[in-house]
Formats: C-alpha cells, structure tokens, sequence
C-alpha cells in the first residue's frame, strides 16, 4: 500500500509537533504550512512550504494532491473563519480531515445543541472552538473527530514555574483527566496512514484523573524539591501564564484554566479502552510523562552523597 501524501497544519505547536514527530518516526515525511520555518524543530523531517491560512494561494498550493490533513483549532480571534476555509479547500482537494479539538458527544442532535450551548456558557473563550468542532464533524470530509480536554505538556510549557516551587494547574476536587500530546501524536499518525479507519468522533483519554495535589506531588517527587498546588490562586495563575503566553492564547489558556475548577473530569472506561484500541498500547500515565520530561531536560536530582551519607544538594541540577 502507498503512503499518502499527508500535510500537517500547526505543525510548530504544541499538537502538530507530536504529530510530525510520530510521522517521522514511521518514516513519513508530511507536508507542512509554517509562516516561520524557524519555529520547526531541527529534527523534523519535513516538506517546507512557507504560507498562512489567511493566504488562499498558499493554502492551495500546500493542499494540491494531498489525500490526508491534520487541523488543529487554532489560537486566532478568527478561528471559526480559519478552520471554515480549511474545511472548504479539504473538500475541493478530496482529501480526508483528520481533526483535534473540542468534541461534545450526546445521545442526540438537540441534546448536543444543550450541551454545546451549556460548555459555551462555562467556557465562553471556547464558544468558536466549540463550533468548530461541530462544523468539522457535519463536514463532507470524511472527518475523524478526535476529542481532547487538557494535555499534560501544559505542564512542559510551565515547567520553570513548577520548579520555582508552584503547581498553577486548577482542577476540581474530584480531579481532571490529563493526555499526553505524545499520545494524541500517535493516534493521529496512525489515523492519517490508515484510510480505513471509519470516519467519526473518538474521544483521547489519559488512564486516571488527577487533582492538582496529586500533580505536584508527582513533580515533587521527580525533581527533588517541594512543589505546592496553588491552583487556587488566581494572582499565581496569571502570573505563570503572562510570562510565557501572549495575545489570544494567554486570554485562552486564563479562561480556561479558571473554569477547570468548576466542574470534574471524570475517567470513563470505555474512553480509555477506546483510546488503547487507537494508540495500539494503555495510554501514557502522568508518572512516566513527568519523568520523560525530567530525563529530557536533565532535571533527575542528584543521588550522590557526602561522606556523611546525606545526599549532595541539588541545586545544580536543577538550575
């Protein structure tokens, strides 16, 4: 069987990342849409073409003769506007759209129409990514529909200010289900290169659901220096987000994590074992995401000791 010919939208972000990632770990090459080049990563294996998705011609020309395409809602006041022009030259291309956003499932189309109107009430920075979801779903694309809540790597983005010591992440009592993106990476990569796989909605879901006190206790534990939740705290969260996000995002990422206190997250089997049957393997746990990200950016403390047996300070390792 062929390869097909697979591009990639957002592709510097935080998803699109993973999925070249994994692409290039089967030995595919996609085709990307950067407007700087410079944001790709120097191991990524790519097909270059410099555009916008406000520039017609660019998109055209990044789409002609793809069979496959991975959209990601975009961070953009015109967002709804983006993805519609996405759909529009997906289908003239006849390409299948492989998708990751905000999906709302229910039983059906006026309970959908509820629940969409309720989440949009909650989170109304993700009115239009909740329309967008159900504009790609009713597409003639042939769309697969993958579901994510909240990724682990919001962590990664935060990472010096959970070793200054605070875990900004709100979350309910009862807890939040996490993804790892390197996951989602893979379901995409897999969907992408088989055609077969029915057009739909699969919700992505990590194992368990996790509180923020559980998190920075985990980070706790793997760095070697307490970390304390303040997710609570709302001069802390915005103080942690404005000095690593700007613009649309940081507005997003703000609305967002203040509404997580709201409401749990609960982990439902049949969403776990959905995302096994995808991924091929038990997604990844907080545990080993937070250790992976550790051992990549050599944070681990040191275990060596004195002559007095207490361990040498840490410091070093973690500057």
């Amino acid at each position: 069987m062929s390869v097909p010919t697979i591009l990639v939208l957002g592709s510097t972000g935080l998803m699109g990342r993973e999925v070249v990632r994994s692409l290039n770990e089967r030995g595919v090459t996609p085709r990307v849409l950067v407007r700087d080049p410079g944001r790709l990563r120097p191991t990524d294996q790519v097909d270059l073409r410099v555009g916008d998705l406000r520039d017609p011609a660019s998109l055209r020309d990044a789409m002609r003769g793809v069979d496959a395409v991975f959209h990601i809602s975009p961070h953009e006041a015109d967002e709804v506007e983006l993805t519609r022009t996405v759909l529009d030259a997906v289908e003239r291309e006849g390409a299948r759209l492989v998708f990751s956003g905000i999906h709302i499932d229910a039983s059906n189309r006026l309970a959908k129409w509820t629940m969409r109107t309720v989440y949009g009430r909650l989170m109304p920075r993700y009115r239009g990514k909740i329309s967008i979801g159900h504009m790609v779903e009713t597409s003639n694309t042939r769309p697969v529909v993958l579901g994510v809540g909240n990724f682990m790597q919001c962590d990664e983005v935060l990472l010096d200010v959970i070793r200054a010591g605070q875990f900004v992440l709100p979350t309910h009592p009862k807890g939040l289900n996490r993804v790892d993106l390197r996951d989602l990476g893979e379901i995409v990569a897999n969907v992408l290169l088989d055609p077969t796989i029915p057009a739909g909605a699969y919700p992505v879901s990590g194992p368990r659901s996790l509180t923020g006190a559980e998190c920075a206790q985990t980070w706790s534990q793997a760095l070697g220096v307490p970390v304390t939740y303040v997710g609570d705290d709302d001069e802390a969260i915005d103080a942690a987000l404005t000095a690593h996000l700007t613009g649309y995002r940081l507005a997003d990422w703000k609305s967002s994590f203040r509404a997580l206190r709201g409401f749990a997250v609960k982990t439902k089997k049949s969403e776990v074992d959905a995302t096994t049957r995808l991924l091929g393997r038990p997604p990844t746990d907080f545990t080993e995401f937070v250790r992976r990200i550790v051992d990549e950016h050599g944070l681990a403390p040191s275990t060596r000791t004195g002559a007095d047996g207490i361990p040498a300070n840490t410091e070093g390792a973690l500057r």
